[in-house]
């Protein structure tokens, strides 16, 4: 299963018809879902076995540079993934950085990492 947060409506609309266009089976495996990253630990099973969780934080590229990631719902969303993560699986973070606050955003997140 795969999950997938959004906060942008508009781009969840989006996402939700790239999907819808795919001819494959698979498709009703993926969840997009309109809630923060930072609800991660309240939409996956338990005892789901979760091998990768990706972080793609900052902004939409070509979209409104001010919607860009929290680094307080980042940390709660690390944290989330920490303890949904099963062992050997991986956390992947993908940071842009061409927003006001993206470079203090990277910080963030390297310290946090640190701290998980």
């Amino acid at each position: 299963m795969v999950y997938g947060f959004k906060v942008v409506f508009v781009r969840l609309e989006k996402s939700m018809q790239l999907l819808m266009s795919c001819k494959c089976m698979q498709r009703d495996l993926v969840k997009l879902l309109p809630i923060c990253h930072s609800e991660l630990d309240k939409v996956v099973p338990e005892k789901a076995s979760v091998r990768l969780v990706a972080f793609n934080l900052g902004f939409l590229p070509g979209g409104d540079k001010a919607i860009i990631t929290k680094p307080e719902t980042t940390l709660l969303a690390l944290e989330a993934a920490k303890e949904t993560v099963m062992p050997g699986g991986l956390i992947s973070l993908v940071v842009y950085v061409g927003h006001p606050g993206g470079c203090a955003l990277v910080l963030h997140a390297m310290k946090t990492v640190e701290a998980v």
